[in-house]
């Protein structure tokens, strides 16, 4: 395989960031799968391991987020509903992620979910590490889509050479983004 570099100047290697890539995209798709499939009793609004409980400790440190968050919480459908498709948009970033398909909108969604749940880092005493997991997604899913790095070892390398660069939008600012 030709040496795929950021720009002629620098000698880093594309391939060199698959490692940030499968992590990222395994930590989205593990996240998802232990809720929605490996523990399906997590979206159970009867069961006692209902994750719905670990929004109410987030409540307080929502910011933007407290008034969606109020209304999920006050409408147990929605509360439900909104943790299932969560749970699933997990899945799917993750999957996208890791086999490198429209890595770059994948990672743009691994950043939405990562950065709207930065207020939860810091909770409770069983959370000590939590806020270095979410920094790391964070700065991995901002990685991904400024490299394009599911061109190397990615199916983006398909799409890429069929189709070149394709933006999101033909709209100003994104027609910054992306696709692969």
């Amino acid at each position: 395989m030709a040496k795929v570099s950021f720009n002629e100047g620098n000698s880093t290697r594309l391939e060199y960031i698959w490692p940030i890539r499968f992590a990222v995209g395994w930590m989205f798709l593990d996240g998802g799968l232990r809720k929605a499939v490996l523990k399906p009793a997590k979206l159970d609004p009867n069961s006692a391991s209902f994750v719905g409980g670990k929004l109410v400790n987030f409540l307080p440190h929502a910011g933007p987020f407290k008034p969606f968050l109020l209304m999920t919480l006050e409408n147990r459908s929605l509360d439900v509903t909104f943790l299932t498709v969560f749970s699933y948009v997990e899945i799917i970033v993750g999957i996208l992620i890791v086999v490198g398909l429209l890595t770059r909108l994948a990672a743009l969604g691994a950043l939405a979910m990562s950065v709207g749940f930065a207020p939860a880092y810091w909770l409770g005493s069983t959370c000590e590490d939590e806020w270095q997991i979410g920094s790391l997604l964070t700065a991995g899913s901002v990685v991904l889509m400024l490299t394009a790095a599911g061109r190397v070892w990615g199916l983006d390398y398909f799409l890429y050479k069929k189709f070149g660069d394709r933006p999101l939008a033909n709209v100003p600012i994104l027609k910054w983004i992306k696709l692969w």
